[in-house]
């Protein structure tokens, strides 16, 4: 009887459910899915300044997206080894500027990284040479519109790949990840020319990584009217020569209603996602 009873505390202190059918005398266990008990993904839109570097990371999966200018590649990896991650699954590059790919060279150089994913876009300078040059070829690939990576229970599927446009800003990879009813599109530094080409796809979005770091020149009301976003996450430095974020569009995200974080005022920020809704830290 003894016995008995410690099994059924055992069992009741996982968060197994037991019921008794008192006329056959028979006692059912009902224990919830263990793969579903831990099903969070964190997302860290971390302060790298004036630039962008995102870590989405499940268990033991990791996606980098940017890296920061290359005066920053330190704080990333630093970063990353504070999260525990001392291999990346994935390096998503949304495009070749200086303040998205330049920091990415510390990470490549001290992180293993499985997959390098790339617009296929190449520059003519200093920072983009140096890290091409770490990459093996069997690490880089080009993404394609439609392609899907898995996080446990969530997916991000590439929304929108380069354009062709002469603007690099415009080619930025888009991508959209998705847990049940909640998503967040990240777009890199895609402006109005690239949001056009968006405006017939899937892009409603619960929380939206602003574009561009907040320029004037992107996230307009056809756009977010299209993603219609709870939360506006903006990813810029407390002092640049840009203005960044725009009055303007501040202004369009407070007109849509939108929650807006920043990391210039909010250090860095974590999105949790479950089965369940999303908080923001």
């Amino acid at each position: 009887m003894k016995k008995l009873i410690i099994i059924l505390m055992l069992i009741t202190l996982a968060g197994c459910e037991v019921t008794e059918c008192p006329e056959c005398k028979v006692l059912t266990v009902t224990c919830p899915d263990p793969i579903l008990q831990d099903e969070s993904v964190y997302v860290h839109f971390i302060d790298v300044g004036q630039g962008d570097s995102i870590l989405i990371k499940y268990k033991d999966t990791e996606m980098l997206i940017d890296c920061g200018k290359t005066t920053m590649g330190y704080k990333v990896k630093e970063y990353l080894e504070e999260q525990g991650v001392d291999e990346l699954d994935y390096l998503l590059i949304t495009h070749p500027d200086s303040d998205h790919m330049g920091g990415c060279y510390d990470v490549i150089r001290d992180i293993n990284t499985k997959r390098i994913i790339t617009n296929g876009q190449e520059r003519e300078n200093g920072f983009f040479k140096d890290v091409i040059e770490l990459i093996d070829t069997e690490q880089l690939t080009a993404t394609y519109e439609g392609e899907t990576i898995n996080f446990g229970p969530a997916v991000m599927t590439t929304i929108q790949t380069s354009i062709d446009s002469d603007d690099y800003n415009q080619n930025s990879l888009v991508t959209k990840l998705v847990l049940k009813e909640t998503s967040i599109l990240f777009t890199g530094d895609c402006d109005k020319e690239c949001e056009n080409g968006l405006l017939d796809k899937d892009i409603e979005s619960d929380i939206l990584k602003v574009a561009h770091h907040g320029s004037k020149f992107g996230t307009e009301i056809d756009f977010l009217e299209k993603v219609n976003p709870e939360i506006a996450i903006i990813q810029v430095g407390a002092y640049n020569n840009y203005g960044h974020p725009t009055q303007e569009t501040i202004d369009r995200l407070t007109q849509e209603k939108a929650t807006i974080y920043r990391n210039d005022l909010d250090g860095d920020i974590v999105v949790t996602i479950t089965s369940e809704g999303y908080s923001v830290k």
